[in-house]
């Protein structure tokens, strides 16, 4: 999962088409023979239509009830200025920066939100 914040720290955050359309952080599952940054960019690439540049992982969270292990990294945006595209992936229907974490968020969203942000709710 990628953390990205702009100049006035608001966190990019993207909503899932599926299920229970939530609000999450830019990222997905990892491809045979892929590396996780490998993957990290292009999930995020894919979701946002921005190119990026993994820093340092910041956390990881366990969820064993899904079976998966999620991985927060630092991540900083190369296009300047980041302009999201009108055209999104079929998993997401919108893309913004926001600085208060929307209650329609995903368990994962809400748990690094909640160790890396002051505000929590909005």
């Amino acid at each position: 999962m990628a953390w990205v914040q702009d100049s006035e720290s608001r966190v990019l955050l993207v909503r899932q088409t599926a299920g229970q359309k939530l609000w999450t952080l830019p990222g997905g599952k990892v491809r045979p023979r892929e590396s996780l940054e490998d993957a990290l960019l292009r999930e995020v690439f894919e979701e946002t239509g921005l190119r990026a540049q993994a820093d340092d992982w910041m956390d990881i969270m366990d969820r064993p009830d899904r079976g998966t292990i999620m991985i927060l990294y630092d991540v900083k945006i190369l296009d300047q200025p980041p302009v999201i595209p009108n055209q999104l992936s079929e998993e997401i229907s919108q893309v913004r920066y926001s600085a208060r974490l929307p209650k329609e968020a995903s368990p994962s969203a809400t748990y690094f939100w909640n160790k890396f942000k002051t505000n929590t709710a909005g």
